[in-house]
């Protein structure tokens, strides 16, 4: 298991495309406004796979599937794009989780990838 917590949101990080972009703090200014920007307070490494579990503060996912770079992108740089869909895609750096709905996001919440 794997805890992070969000610093910080981007403005236009939430919208109505059923993803978020996270990022660890070595983001670039440029994508600041678009991408939920993490801190790892846990050492473990991220090993997510389909029936894995990403908890957003209380709100829990299920992982239905997981691209090819997505884990090691995650422990290297914190970067993945969050899918909130149950069919399984082709992205490379994606996590496609269930249900079909964004959780709740604030600054100071932890995640938790188990």
């Amino acid at each position: 298991m794997t805890v992070t917590e969000i610093t910080q949101i981007g403005k236009e990080a939430v919208n109505d495309e059923n993803i978020i972009v996270l990022f660890g703090e070595t983001i670039t200014p440029d994508l600041l406004d678009v991408s939920v920007v993490q801190k790892k307070i846990s050492d473990e490494t991220i090993a997510l796979k389909a029936g894995s579990r990403i908890i957003f503060g209380d709100q829990s996912y299920q992982v239905q599937g997981v691209g090819p770079v997505a884990n090691q992108n995650l422990n290297e740089i914190g970067h993945a794009t969050i899918f909130f869909q149950a069919e399984v895609g082709t992205i490379a750096n994606a996590v496609y989780v269930s249900p079909e709905k964004l959780p709740e996001l604030e600054v100071g919440m932890k995640i938790t990838f188990q």
